[in-house]
Order: structure tokens, then C-alpha cells, then sequence
């Protein structure tokens, strides 16, 4: 055996020992993640093992810092199971080359790794006091799985070679309100926290890149009481401005009690909020402003009571079902564009229309003209047609007395150009009423001998279209309640004809 320093404890020789031959040392019952003792989110898990299992963090950091050799064709390894640690475990600026796996340990105190250099570390059914990692470098995964984090975990500006992983752990806040501040980190692949992953405060990704996907599955992350200086509850999850190279699942039952912010974030591929406990709090806001993304699936639990506010995003298709969005005033959309829009369950025009108004308090015309061209680039003309006769209809609220009575007129006469049959329909039953009309009353010649055969069909056409003419009207002179009807003809040709050019115009320029 080699020479070891004199002030260990047998516990710390059997750590000094195993280190140096890379093997496990295990310390009573805990040997896996079934053991009896295995740490739950309620107690000291550990606090109370003697000295028999108990090793300070002292001596670890010793043996990570280089102070033992290896035994002759052995890589170290700090492989430990079933541990009380004692002290900090201070590992700033340092490099460390060993593997590093614990699990079943107990920390009284923090794990600090601020500007570290390490190769992969994983904390596996452990409490601990607090991690800290600002600025560290890991060049391989960073597994914190089933832990107990007593004071939140900080990475801020850090760089993961591959994933870190925080499945089955219970973190709780740091004294700024954050479970995990991750702002700035830098991660290779994955970042994945599945349930029953329960964080105490918000989880804050803000500027991170993350070469792969996010996933939180069946997780819950709950927000410190109380409301931001916005009004907003405080939030759960911030991604403001990350970029995820993949995609984001916020997934089986995800549940969040605070606000989710993910403003001016990119995603390579998609973001899947689905099955998703979220916005149960009228406080509360899906904040997705100037978002770009391949695909938004948001399927979330009915009845929504905060805000959904997306303006000026970009997505490439856009799922949801009719119980995703909240009532009027809780949605902005103002901007944000899709090319192709799905729902999980058929939503019906009126559905989406009604879905538009909630989102438009005050009319806007962007998401109407937006709802349109998708329905017209799924080959649904009709519809869309039918939602921007219903943009009019809103514009037409915003006018001055005069343009909202032209509004009407133009709407009644042809559907503001988007329902051509109704002129059509209103040209076949006016001429059917002239014809009636003066079939019964007939006009006299202006000039007798000078006069066409007359025609009551055709002099009823000659009033009605007037750049039309077949001789009829300039030759018969109508008296009596007959006038009233050819002027009331004449007129009503008149209207026909300037909103029958205003609809063409509209929708030509449109075209």
C-alpha cells in the first residue's frame, strides 16, 4: 500500500484506496438506486451516518486535485456509494481528469465547480447543499439524476460537452427565487429533466444553445408565490432568446404553476407543449414574443385562465385543438405568421374566427389575412374567402358613420367582393321586379314614331347597369308610381356598380 497521508479516518483510507485503483468503494446498505434509503424530497437524507461512512470533502477534493497516483495500469476514478460528505466539496479553477460518480452520498455542504475543468460527473440519489458550476467545463455528461439540491443548481456561462441530465430530481430555490440558473450555458446535446423531476423555483435558460433537445417529461416546476413587476406571476421556465437546435418538449403531463417565458428563442425544429398542466392561474402567460420555430404543437389541459402572447413569431405549422387558446383579452397573435395550421381535433371556421376575435380586442388586420392565406394554401378558397369577408366586417367597425353605411351597403351588395352571387342574385331579382313593374305600367314614347318595339326586360337592364344601354330607356318615359321604381332602379344600378368595382378592386389587389 502506498504511503497515505496521516490524518485519514478508515473510511477515507477505503476512499484514498479505491480512487487509486479506479474502483467502487460503497459504504453500508446504499449500493444502487434501489436501496431502501435512497434519498425522497421530504428529510436530511444521510445527516445522521457516522463516522463508519462518513468522509470529508476535503480529502476528495485532494485525490481529484492530483494528490494520489494510480496504481500501475489503472485510471482513477472517484467511484462512491453510500457517503456522508462533510465540508464543501471546492473545486474552483481546477482540472480534474478522474471519472467522478456518487451515489447514495449525502452533502452537508456545496458543491462548487466555478471555472472547473472535469471530465464527466455524475451525482446519482444524492443531497447535497447546493451545486455551482458558473463558467465550468465538462467534457463529457453532467448527471445530477434523483438528487435532493437543498439550494438550487448554477451554471451559468458553463459548457457541457454532452448532456446534462437531471431526471427524478428535487431542486430547491437559491435565495435570488431560481431552481436552476443555466443562463449563457453552452451544451453540446441534451438537456433532459424527467418526472418526477420537481423544481422550486424558476428554471432559467436564458441565451443558452443547446446542440440538441430540451425535454421535460411528466416534470413539474412551480414559481415562487407572488406576481412580477408586470403583473405576471413569477416564472417557471424562462428561455428568453436560447437556441435549441431540436426541439423543446414541454411533454406528458408537464406542469408548471408560474408564467413560462421563451421571447425571442429559436428552435431547429419544433416546440411540443402537449398534454401540458399550464396557465391554470389567470395571472399567468405562455410569453412566446418574436419566436421562430419548424413546427408549434400546443395542446394543453382545456380551459387555459392566463395569457397566450405570441406576436410576431414565425412558425412552419401550427398545432392545437379547440380548448388550447384562452377567452378574449388573454391572446396576442399580432405578427405571427405559419404556413400550415393543424388542430388535433377539427376546428371549425366559426371556431377559428371566433379564436381570431379573442385574439383582436382592437382589430388588427395581420392575423386575418395570416388565417386566409393558410386556409388558401390548404386549397380551402372558400374559407378563406369567408375570413376576410369577416376582416372587413371588423374594419368596418373601426370607420366613421359614412363608411361604416357604405360598409353595409358594399357587404349586403356583394360580401365586400368575396360573395360575387349576391350581386348576381340582387341583379336577377331587381330585373325581375322592373320587368313585373312596368309590364304593368307601361311608360310612353317620348317619340312616338321614333321609338323601338318596346320591351319591358330590356328597358328594366337599361336602368339597372349604367354603361349599358339598348335603346329602351332614352325612348320610354315612365309616369305615375312607375317613375319611382325607375329611379329607384337607377340608383340601386348605381350602387351595385361602385361596390361591385370596390370588391373586384380589393380582391385584385389582394390577388
Amino acid at each position: 500500500m502506498a504511503d497515505l497521508p496521516d490524518d485519514l479516518t478508515p473510511a477515507e483510507v477505503r476512499v484514498w484506496e479505491a480512487y487509486r485503483n479506479g474502483t467502487q468503494c460503497a459504504f453500508g446498505a446504499v449500493a444502487g438506486p434501489q436501496a431502501s434509503d435512497w434519498p425522497t424530497p421530504r428529510g436530511r437524507f444521510g445527516a445522521d451516518w457516522g463516522p463508519e461512512r462518513t468522509v470529508r470533502a476535503e480529502v476528495l477534493s485532494r485525490l481529484l486535485l492530483g494528490a494520489a497516483e494510480s496504481v500501475p495500469g489503472r485510471m482513477p476514478a472517484l467511484d462512491l456509494v453510500g457517503a456522508r460528505i462533510t465540508g464543501n466539496l471546492h473545486l474552483r479553477g481546477a482540472r480534474v481528469d478522474a471519472y467522478v460518480a456518487l451515489r447514495g452520498c449525502h452533502f452537508d455542504g456545496r458543491v462548487t465547480l466555478n471555472d472547473a475543468t472535469t471530465s464527466t460527473i455524475r451525482l446519482m440519489g444524492c443531497s447535497v447543499e447546493a451545486v455551482r458550476g458558473r463558467r465550468a467545463r465538462v467534457d463529457g455528461d453532467l448527471c445530477l439524476t434523483n438528487c435532493r439540491i437543498r439550494h438550487g443548481i448554477n451554471l451559468v456561462d458553463a459548457q457541457v460537452a454532452t448532456d446534462l441530465v437531471l431526471h427524478g430530481s428535487r431542486i430547491f430555490p437559491m435565495d435570488d427565487g431560481r431552481s436552476i440558473n443555466a443562463d449563457g450555458l453552452e451544451l453540446n446535446r441534451d438537456l433532459s429533466a424527467h418526472g418526477p423531476f420537481h423544481a422550486t423555483g424558476t428554471v432559467s435558460l436564458r441565451s443558452a444553445r443547446i446542440g440538441g433537445r430540451v425535454t421535460f417529461f411528466r416534470a413539474r416546476i412551480d414559481a415562487r408565490p407572488g406576481l412580477d413587476s408586470r403583473g405576471f406571476r413569477h416564472l417557471a421556465l424562462d428561455g428568453a432568446s436560447m437556441y435549441v437546435e431540436q426541439t423543446l418538449h414541454l411533454s406528458d403531463h408537464f406542469a408548471a404553476t408560474g408564467s413560462i417565458r421563451l421571447n425571442d428563442a429559436r428552435f431547429g425544429d419544433a416546440i411540443v407543449i402537449d398534454q401540458a398542466e399550464i396557465l391554470r392561474d389567470p395571472d399567468e402567460a405562455l410569453a412566446m414574443w418574436r419566436v421562430t420555430a419548424r413546427t408549434l404543437s400546443l395542446v394543453i389541459a382545456p380551459d387555459p385562465q392566463g395569457r397566450i402572447l405570441m406576436s410576431g413569431s414565425q412558425f412552419g405549422a401550427l398545432t392545437d385543438t379547440p380548448d388550447t387558446w384562452p377567452d378574449a383579452g388573454r391572446i396576442a397573435i399580432g405578427g405571427m405568421t405559419y404556413t400550415v395550421l393543424r388542430s388535433t381535433r377539427p376546428m371549425t371556421l366559426d371556431q377559428r374566427l371566433t379564436w381570431l376575435a379573442h385574439a383582436t380586442p382592437e382589430y388588427e388586420p395581420q392575423p386575418y389575412e395570416q388565417l386566409a392565406t393558410a386556409y388558401r394554401a390548404s386549397g380551402q378558397d372558400e374559407e378563406a374567402r369567408s375570413v376576410l369577408l369577416a376582416k372587413q366586417r371588423r374594419n368596418r367597425e373601426t370607420l366613421r358613420p359614412a363608411g361604416r353605411i357604405w360598409g353595409h351597403i358594399q357587404d349586403a351588395a356583394i360580401g365586400y367582393g368575396y360573395r360575387p352571387a349576391r350581386a348576381l342574385s340582387w341583379l336577377v331579382a331587381l330585373i325581375a321586379i322592373g320587368t313585373v313593374a312596368f309590364s304593368i305600367d307601361r311608360p310612353t314614347p317620348i317619340k312616338a314614331d321614333e321609338a323601338p318595339h318596346w320591351n319591358a326586360f330590356f328597358y328594366t337592364v337599361d336602368l339597372l347597369l349604367p354603361v349599358v344601354t339598348f335603346g329602351q330607356e332614352a325612348a320610354w318615359n315612365p309616369g305615375g308610381w312607375a317613375q319611382w321604381v325607375a329611379y329607384t332602379l337607377i340608383i340601386l344600378g348605381w350602387i351595385l356598380a361602385g361596390a361591385a368595382a370596390a370588391g373586384a378592386t380589393r380582391v385584385l389587389n389582394r390577388a
